[in-house]
Formats: C-alpha cells, sequence, structure tokens
C-alpha cells in the first residue's frame, strides 16, 4: 500500500513534535459508523454531499425513494468525522451536526465516531493543513479525479501525532473555533456590504431616487452616442516583451470592483504599440469575449496618467462629457447586464462587437450627479474592499496558528492539561 511505503517518512515528520505527544494509526482513535437506510419508495430522503477545501456540507434537493434506484444509501449519525472518499484528496472533510439528522449520504461519504482518544475537530483541523492534506491524498491511490479514490485500510493507517491529552485537543479546537467565528461573522458582514451596494445601485442608476440638491430629468442615450467604441488589436508574439508598454486583454482586465487596477502581465515593445490601440485616463474598457454571456461586457475605466494598449478581446470606449466612474458602474448594472447577455454571439466562445455595444440604451443624469453618485458608490466598494482585506488577514492568521498549535511549537495551557 502506498501509505506504508511512506510509514517511516510520516514518522520522521513527527520527530519535532512535543515528546509527551502521541503517534498513533487513524485505525486506533476512529470506529466506522453504518447505518443502513431501508429504502421505501415513496417516501422522501434527503441526501448531503461535502464541498472541497473544508468548505463544509451542503444539502441536496428531497427525492423520493423510488428515485434513488439501487444506490446504497446510510443516515447521517450527528458528531462523525466525514469524508467525501472521491475528493478527499481535495479536503472534502467535515463533521456531522445535529442539523443532519434524518439525511442520507451514499457508499462514498463514511462516517466516523471518536473511541475517546481524540477530539473529531482536532482531526477536522489537522486534515486542512497542508501535511494532513497529504496524508489524504497518500491514502488515496489511483489517478487524478474521480480515479483517485479514497482507500479503507489506507485511511486506518494513516499516522497522525496528537496531543496524548484530549483536553489539550478541545482546547486547540476551541482557540481555532474563535478565528472560525470571526471569519464566518466578517463573511457576514461582506455579504450585507455588498446587498446594500447592490441596493444604492438599483436605486441611484435607474433615477428612483434623486440626490438631495439634485432635480434635473435624466435622459435616456445609446452608448454609442457617448464617444468612440473600438476592439482593441493583436499584436505578433515577436512582440511581446518582459518589460515595456502594457498591453491589456481579456486576461490582464485585473479589477478593484469597476476599477482598472496596476497590474500588467504582458508587456509589449514600441513596434507592438503601432500595431495596437490605445488606452488613455478616462478610458472604459469592456471584454469583448467570454465562456458565456454572463462574462461579455464587463466594464472597467483606466483612471492611470500612463498610456497603455488594448488587445483583441478587448473594446474601449473613448469619450467626453460624461463621469467615466459612474459609466462604469451603470454598465455593470443589471438593466445593462441583461442587454449585454441578449446580444452575444457564439457557442463554445461568446463575442460581442463594438456595434452591438453602440447600441445599449443607458439613462443619465447630468455630469454633477454622475459624479456625485458615482462617489456613494465607491465609498461603499472601498468599504467592501477593507473588510475584504480584514477577511484575507484573519485566514492568514488562521493558518498561521494552525501550523503552530497542531504542531505542538506553541502548546495551549500545557502546565494544566499535561
Amino acid at each position: 500500500m502506498k501509505i506504508n511505503s511512506e510509514y517511516s517518512m510520516i514518522k520522521r515528520s513527527y520527530k519535532d513534535y512535543p515528546g509527551d505527544w502521541i503517534i498513533i494509526e487513524l485505525g486506533n482513535l476512529l470506529e466506522r459508523v453504518r447505518r443502513p437506510v431501508e429504502v421505501i419508495a415513496n417516501h422522501k430522503y434527503q441526501e448531503i454531499g461535502i464541498r472541497s477545501h473544508g468548505k463544509g456540507l451542503f444539502y441536496k434537493k428531497p427525492v423520493k425513494g423510488s428515485d434513488l434506484g439501487n444506490k446504497s444509501v446510510f443516515w447521517i449519525e450527528e458528531g462523525c468525522l466525514i469524508i467525501n472518499i472521491v475528493f478527499a484528496w481535495e479536503q472534502a472533510v467535515s463533521i456531522t451536526t445535529a442539523q443532519e439528522k434524518g439525511m442520507i449520504a451514499s457508499h462514498r461519504f463514511p462516517m466516523w465516531k471518536s473511541k475517546g482518544k481524540v477530539e473529531l475537530n482536532y482531526l477536522l483541523n489537522f486534515f486542512l493543513t497542508p501535511f494532513g492534506n497529504n496524508l489524504l491524498q497518500l491514502a488515496s491511490p489511483g489517478g487524478a479525479g474521480r480515479n483517485k479514490t479514497l482507500g479503507q485500510d489506507e485511511f486506518n493507517k494513516i499516522l497522525v501525532c496528537i496531543p496524548s491529552n484530549i483536553e489539550e485537543q478541545q482546547k486547540i479546537v476551541q482557540i481555532l473555533t474563535t478565528w472560525d467565528r470571526g471569519i464566518d461573522l466578517k463573511e457576514k458582514l461582506i455579504a450585507e456590504k455588498k446587498q446594500q451596494k447592490k441596493w444604492l445601485m438599483q436605486n441611484l442608476l435607474t433615477g428612483e431616487k434623486s440626490l438631495p440638491g439634485f432635480t434635473d430629468k435624466w435622459q435616456e442615450v445609446r452608448l454609442g452616442d457617448l464617444g468612440e467604441l473600438a476592439r482593441g488589436k493583436g499584436v505578433n508574439k515577436l512582440n511581446v516583451v518582459e518589460t515595456g508598454f502594457p498591453f491589456i486583454s481579456y486576461g490582464e482586465v485585473y479589477t478593484t470592483h469597476n476599477i482598472m487596477i496596476k497590474q500588467y502581465k504582458t508587456f509589449i515593445n514600441s513596434k507592438g504599440c503601432e500595431e495596437s490601440l490605445r488606452i488613455y485616463k478616462g478610458d472604459i474598457i469592456f471584454t469583448s469575449s467570454g465562456e458565456s454571456a454572463k462574462e461579455i461586457g464587463k466594464a472597467v475605466v483606466f483612471l492611470f496618467d500612463d498610456v497603455a494598449y488594448a488587445g483583441g478581446d478587448t473594446i474601449v470606449l473613448t469619450q467626453k462629457g460624461n463621469d467615466s466612474l459612474f459609466l462604469t458602474y451603470i454598465l455593470n448594472s443589471d438593466s445593462v447586464i441583461k442587454q449585454l447577455a441578449s446580444l452575444g454571439q457564439g457557442n463554445s466562445v461568446v463575442h460581442i462587437y463594438p456595434f452591438q455595444l453602440a447600441q445599449i440604451l443607458l439613462l443619465l443624469p447630468p455630469l454633477p450627479e454622475q459624479t456625485a453618485i458615482a462617489e456613494i458608490l465607491s465609498a461603499a466598494d472601498r468599504e467592501i474592499e477593507l473588510h475584504e482585506k480584514q477577511l484575507e488577514e484573519l485566514r492568514k492568521q488562521k493558518k498561521a496558528l494552525m501550523q503552530l498549535l497542531l504542531t505542538g511549537i506553541v502548546r495551549v495551557n500545557a502546565e494544566k492539561v499535561n
């Protein structure tokens, strides 16, 4: 077995762990749980699934027993370690709760209870580390994808090094759970802020609510009337260089919300510039192709003093007289997205062309109100961006804590639990 061939290597990996921790096979810590379902044809059953990368359980739509066919299914037991054996190598691991009571899972989702020497949430966090993930991969022989399946014998022989005192394990879990709660709260706050921004866009970009001090009527215009729309041009591979002039194609449209950020992957030489289309400060860049209609026509504004060049899978709007940032917000609004989706052409790759973009209908206020609305939406974006940075920092902190606590580099109240 592959796990056996790596046995000594795994033991060596634990040489710097605390001396009072134990190295033990999972089979000595866990007990398999299997309670088969006697399927009744006209009863409804709800199956669970497990997201990869430790993102938890999800629930499928209820189906009748007759729709399950000959598939073997088992009742979900509360408080079990559960793994999707097909994607164990992608950390499709979770813990069942009382919420899943009465639900079912197929034979591809085995469950284990603790024999009393291990806290299951400790094991869950361990399997979400790079080293724990490596052990799951070693226990999953076969090729990539669905052929790489977790083996029962291989899983039981996985060697782990854990605190011998279960109270120390529980304390570690408690600390990591505190960070999980902080991450969860921050994710919910970001979702709320995005919902608030969506409400602002629905109201401020449709003219349904006027800002205080603005009373002038909005006018309906076509995008083509606001300036010149032109498609970028491809360049010869010989003109692509490591340094030089930034060349923006679909893959280089990096954005902070609706604003182009200065992060270029591709550069071209002066000859390439002669063949391409220039992008100036205030120009709006559109994606002209994508794998679906949802990916075409996305707009960002270029707000830098330097000059860039447009690739063949982008379209550039050069305009004057309107607030470019406001235009990008309205061009990414629901009403415009619906118009764009109806214009896309193609099957495997969907395209949109300048003459089609020119027909897009927009409802615009006078310039001063455009600028005021853009400032409000920009403030909302900045707040979202700040929370997203804080979320990323929380995730980094938890990752660092996992490395310290799950290897014993930092002990938790060691003098009280030894």
